[in-house]
């Protein structure tokens, strides 16, 4: 609901301005970071409990900025695989900053020792769930909307490093898509068929995997941020990593139980 009613809404009038600038989305993605930086350092240095609610209100900003690349990408033509993994690794390196924040309090309160087992088990458990979330809402656009993203428009070129970050995204989004490639054989060729054929599959796409997508939002980032702002406002920020240890590996195992099969009783129905 946050992205409905207050990060998308800002960060459509922050595009507004920017498109009419220089700066380009990759500078978007950098400044991101900065915000969620000082968020993550309100967390751990302010007196509570305004660490709490200036954390939160840093790291929206830093959603907003997040947001904000990606379509100010769209809006001026520069959207690009490079950009997309510029993204991610601004995405992930925000949230291993907000870690810091959050393991510099436990580690405070139950040692050093504690805080990063725990650090580093939410940090590995974040790095899938967040490919499994972005897969899920990135092969819905594709379907419903025809919005390639990077798994259709990667490419050989740039650079060694490029060229790694983007294998290893795409291999773990392709776990992320159970029944995918079955998928791709049955609708591919019914899209390129236009008209009302190409209409049906994604409407019949599109009712099978709404709900889906909806719910998997419990693996976005906005959440984490307001379940790291309740966890350093109860002065338990050990719960934030237990919950990301727990609770949301169990609702992405679900998510891709309910993606798996809705993939392959679509393709079934298309196949042939």
């Amino acid at each position: 609901m946050t992205n409905v009613w207050l990060i998308h809404p800002i960060s459509r009038r922050v595009v507004d301005v920017l498109e009419r600038t220089p700066i380009t989305p990759n500078q978007v993605s950098v400044a991101s970071v900065v915000f969620a930086a000082a968020g993550a350092a309100s967390f751990a240095a302010l007196p509570w409990p305004f660490s709490a609610f200036a954390g939160l209100v840093l790291l929206m900003a830093w959603h907003v900025l997040d947001g904000a690349d990606g379509d100010l990408a769209r809006r001026t033509g520069r959207a690009s695989p490079i950009g997309e993994l510029v993204d991610g690794v601004c995405d992930h390196a925000s949230q291993a900053l907000v870690y810091v924040g959050l393991g510099w309090i436990v580690a405070r309160n139950a040692g050093v020792t504690v805080a990063v087992q725990l650090a580093l088990a939410a940090a590995a458990s974040h790095f899938v769930q967040a490919n499994g979330y972005e897969t899920g809402r990135k092969t819905y656009r594709r379907w419903v909307y025809g919005a390639a993203w990077m798994r259709q428009t990667q490419s050989q070129g740039g650079n060694i490093f490029q060229r790694l970050l983007g294998g290893l995204y795409i291999g773990l989004s392709n776990l992320m898509a159970p029944g995918e490639t079955g998928l791709e054989q049955a609708l591919e060729p019914k899209i390129a068929e236009g008209g009302e054929t190409a209409a049906d599959v994604r409407a019949a796409y599109r009712r099978a995997q709404v709900f889906i997508v909806k719910r998997s939002g419990l693996l976005s980032s906005n959440s984490r941020t307001l379940a790291a702002f309740l966890a350093v406002l109860a002065r338990h920020p050990a719960w934030f990593f237990i919950y990301e240890i727990t609770v949301l590996n169990g609702v992405l195992l679900a998510v891709l139980a309910a993606r798996a099969i809705r993939n392959h009783q679509l393709a079934a129905r298309y196949a042939g």
